[in-house]
């Protein structure tokens, strides 16, 4: 009895495990590798927990917007920008990022950004 007891405890933890979400790894700088300039971004950039900053390209005026993004379900989020707000379909695999901007046809990819750190760069961000 107590050897079932073990297995279906052990079996409940491995299912728990393995059915958990993971967070999205999005923090750094990403910066679009190809779509069209007027509907996509220029950058992404992920900072801390659910904080995001947005640099337009030229062709939608160069402005930065910041703000916070919240999970919707599947791969879609909500980012607020405090003023107003955007839901995109995001999916990540490894060093490229796949943005779906809601209402809109064209699919933009971003690549990661990777920083060479120097003696004034803080290690644990």
């Amino acid at each position: 009895m107590k050897k079932v007891l073990m297995i279906s405890a052990m079996s409940a933890l491995v299912l728990a495990a393995c059915g958990e979400e993971k967070a999205p790894s999005w923090k750094g700088e990403w910066k679009n590798m190809s779509g069209e300039k007027s509907v996509c971004r220029k950058s992404f950039t992920f900072k801390g927990e659910n904080n995001f900053e947005i640099q337009n390209s030229r062709v939608q005026g160069g402005g930065q917007s910041s703000g916070t993004y919240k999970h919707i379900e599947s791969n879609d989020y909500e980012f607020d920008y405090g003023r107003g707000s955007d839901n995109f379909t995001i999916i990540v695999e490894k060093n490229t990022m796949k943005v779906h901007s809601s209402g809109k046809d064209t699919i933009c990819e971003y690549t990661k950004v990777d920083k060479i750190r120097n003696k004034y760069d803080n290690p644990w961000e």
